[in-house]
């Protein structure tokens, strides 16, 4: 029987899963404040302080696997080693918190009044700062995106986790979970006018991702499957293993299935001109945020180190001994 990995915790499953969940939130609330000014404002805000607090909650659950000084420091030094990802993910994930937070300090209008009362040029200027945030923060939300799947491709000797289709999988899954992070505030308390074409724009983005992120997620177990005898028993564990239920109950059925039905059923509903409750976009969005992690749980779960010896060295050594015998 083969067994799960135990070198990675549950513990990566969360802060991939949060950060994913914040780039994506604040790439979506950034979207709709560029292409709509001034409105929707409620929205945008609950989807920026989403994503600020998503990287916020990531990042202590990422500090708080470093338990010794020794391994505090090394963490430190990743920050000057400019040959390591971890350089890379921790000025990327520092830089990007600093405009998460900026961002929604300037989209809350009572601490944007208290800022503008201290110091009136800020007031002034805070629908050119709010732009620039959004358009700075978008680039780096879609790299904290990318980044989530290429952290696990940089760790050795785990076949499953050595492909380009996971940052793939890992992003098309961060817009999906923050479409539907924003979708619930969309669909709860914000009642400007014109709200409704954009929670159908947001219905048709969910629709557009669940399909892609299917396609993608194919591709990813295909590929694994063909690719080699160590790929194909890591990938088994997803699909018919120990992992078999959480894949295909949770990330299938319920992370994919379920907001496709929901954003279908909206958009229908939409074009009848019928009224349906918030309980439709809500579950919804709650399936694809359980889909989105039980996702990073089970591909962390499924890693499996390839085999120490490859099949042909193994023959080789196996005919040197029966000579010497």
């Amino acid at each position: 029987m083969v067994e799960l990995q135990t070198t990675w915790s549950w513990l990566p499953a969360i802060y991939l899963f949060l950060g994913g969940l914040g780039a994506g939130a604040f790439l979506t609330a950034s979207v709709l404040r560029l292409a709509k000014p001034g409105r929707f404002k409620r929205t945008v805000t609950g989807g920026v302080w989403t994503a600020v607090a998503a990287l916020a909650i990531g990042l202590l659950a990422l500090v708080s696997e470093v338990e010794k000084p020794f391994q505090a420091m090394i963490l430190f030094k990743s920050f000057v080693n400019g040959s390591s990802w971890m350089t890379v993910g921790a000025w990327l994930l520092l830089v990007t918190f600093i405009v998460f937070v900026l961002s929604a300090l300037f989209t809350t209008d009572k601490i944007a009044d208290w800022l503008s009362s201290a110091c009136k040029p800020l007031g002034q200027a805070r629908a050119g700062i709010n732009k620039a945030l959004a358009v700075i923060g978008i680039p780096l939300a879609l790299a904290v995106a990318v980044y989530t799947g290429v952290l696990l491709g940089a760790a050795p000797a785990i076949p499953l986790w050595g492909t380009w289709l996971l940052p793939a999988l890992f992003t098309v899954s961060a817009l999906d979970t923050g479409v539907a992070a924003v979708s619930i505030f969309a669909a709860v308390i914000d009642r400007d006018e014109g709200i409704e074409r954009v929670r159908a724009t947001l219905e048709k983005a969910v629709v557009g991702l669940v399909v892609l992120e299917a396609a993608v997620l194919a591709a990813f177990v295909i590929s694994m499957q063909g690719a080699g005898a160590d790929e194909a028993r890591a990938i088994g564990l997803l699909t018919e293993g120990a992992l078999g239920v959480q894949f295909w109950l949770l990330v299938v059925a319920v992370g994919l299935g379920c907001p496709l039905i929901a954003a279908i059923t909206q958009l229908v509903a939409s074009r009848q001109k019928d009224k349906i409750g918030p309980a439709v976009p809500v579950g919804g969005a709650a399936c694809a945020l359980v889909g989105g992690f039980t996702l990073r749980f089970v591909v962390l779960a499924a890693g499996l180190h390839a085999a120490l010896v490859s099949p042909a060295a193994l023959q080789a050594v196996q005919g040197a001994l029966m000579l010497v015998s």
